[in-house]
């Protein structure tokens, strides 16, 4: 409440019990307070509003009219106060949503049309892009991040854990020469995705010991997921990718993986899936709506 409308209630309250001690009492402030906010009132009308005496306070001429505007003011404020309050806690209007492209086509987009049966009135404008985009710059309201989360800034929720792995097509392995370690890495085709291998290398881990793999100047860098997959199956040399990205093609066999003892990633370890947001969206109704929708939902989003 800013002070004119409380200058306002006070006002009303000492004109409907006729004194200041019982409205400041009601409106839980001192006499003196009560007191101040008429008397600025009337310093700013010029006018008086009450006729005071030792024993009673009545309203002036001025003040009967100022008691049925004021009363009329406070009832537009309170109703715009309500409908405020309303309006933020409505799930409504537009959500602009980053989302990678792989991940989104096999577990968001299955989960798009009973989130728009939660929230009707949400207009979704999904980007599904590799690209790592700036959520403010970009205008973004949310993310969904797959690594290392490098903004401190934003606002982030776990949703899954996630494993890489190498891999590649028999017809690559059966004409190639045999790959036992990090380092017969050197003499093959690599193919890389060019958000995620940044410093050009690829590091695999076994217990103690890590290996950089350089990738620099290989057969293949891209910043499309699907054209890496592609390219392992059709033959043309080894990749590293998500676990869940190329699930189906382990189990088919038509990919192999390579070096199953060593953990491999083409950028950190820090390889979780988060959604993340803004800090000045934390009370966002929709991006609220969102994320709670994918916490609940994390079962089917894991890898």
């Amino acid at each position: 409440m800013n002070e004119l409308t409380q200058r306002l209630r006070t006002f009303l309250k000492v004109a409907e019990h006729q004194s200041f001690n019982v409205a400041a009492r009601e409106l839980d402030i001192a006499s003196s307070t009560a007191t101040r906010h008429v008397n600025h009132l009337e310093r700013q009308l010029g006018e008086p509003l009450l006729v005071r005496t030792t024993r009673h306070v009545r309203l002036s001429p001025a003040g009967e009219r100022a008691l049925i505007r004021f009363r009329a003011i406070l009832a537009e404020v309170d109703q715009l106060e309500d409908e405020l309050e309303t309006l933020s806690e409505r799930v409504a209007g537009p959500l602009r949503i980053s989302v990678p492209w792989r991940y989104s086509r096999l577990y968001l987009a299955p989960l798009v049309s009973e989130f728009m049966q939660c929230y009707p009135e949400v207009a979704l404008d999904i980007v599904s892009s590799d690209q790592r985009v700036d959520l403010v710059e970009d205008h973004f309201d949310v993310a969904l991040r797959i690594g290392h989360l490098e903004d401190s800034s934003l606002i982030a929720r776990h949703i899954s854990d996630q494993r890489f792995v190498l891999a590649a097509a028999p017809s690559y392995l059966a004409a190639q020469p045999p790959i036992h370690q990090p380092q017969d890495l050197e003499q093959h085709r690599l193919l890389t995705f060019s958000y995620t291998t940044a410093n050009h290398h690829w590091r695999l881990v076994q217990g103690d010991r890590e290996h950089r793999i350089s990738v620099r100047a290989r057969a293949l860098r891209t910043n499309n997921a699907d054209i890496l997959t592609q390219a392992a199956l059709g033959g043309a040399g080894v990749v590293v990718q998500p676990l869940w990205a190329i699930r189906e093609e382990l189990a088919s066999g038509r990919l192999l993986p390579v070096l199953e003892d060593f953990q491999v990633t083409s950028s950190d370890f820090d390889t979780g899936i988060h959604v993340v947001f803004a800090r000045e969206n934390q009370h966002n109704p929709r991006v609220r709506a969102w994320v709670d929708f994918l916490l609940a939902r994390r079962e089917r989003l894991s890898c």
